[in-house]
């Protein structure tokens, strides 16, 4: 497995520290994003306490933008190629090796995967901590407060900052 790894990021480039710090972003994310529903959630529950029919917003506006961090991460891990590739021209310039390679695409495979596959699971994380942040909406907020369509704008809760 490490070698697999390894073979989608630049010879030489510390890798595991990438991947260390890119799976630490995820996890900020995720605890950013939980963390900013359930406060407001909090601030909903507690209005709902001390006044009599009060007012649940659907889910999108409550989740507000909870997906910032995410979209920073992503951001870091859409500018890595450009680290990557200029780290050929580094030391002993592998650039020049990268392109009498036999395999012309091998330079970009190595510049794109990585990033790529840390793009892949940071989306996949901003999916998941939407769906926790779903159910947590369900599960902690009464049911006979709850507005008559509750997922109202969920479509555009990706484009939120």
């Amino acid at each position: 497995m490490r070698t697999k790894l390894a073979r989608l990021f630049p010879a030489g480039w510390p890798w595991q520290r990438t991947l260390t710090c890119g799976g630490g972003a995820l996890l900020v994310s995720w605890c950013v994003a939980v963390f900013h529903f359930l406060f407001f959630c909090n601030q909903v529950r507690e209005n709902l306490r001390y006044f009599s029919g009060g007012y649940v917003p659907p889910f999108a506006q409550l989740f507000g933008r909870g997906l910032f961090c995410f979209w920073i991460t992503a951001l870091c891990v859409v500018l890595l190629p450009l680290f990557l590739y200029l780290w050929h021209w580094q030391g002993s310039k592998s650039i020049y090796l990268m392109r009498r390679l036999p395999r012309r695409s091998e330079l970009w495979r190595r510049c794109l995967a990585g990033p790529a596959m840390l793009l892949v699971l940071t989306l996949l994380a901003a999916a998941l901590s939407v769906l926790f942040c779903m159910m947590l909406y369900q599960a902690l907020l009464p049911a006979d407060c709850l507005p008559e369509d509750p997922w109202a704008g969920i479509g555009g809760i990706l484009c939120w900052f």
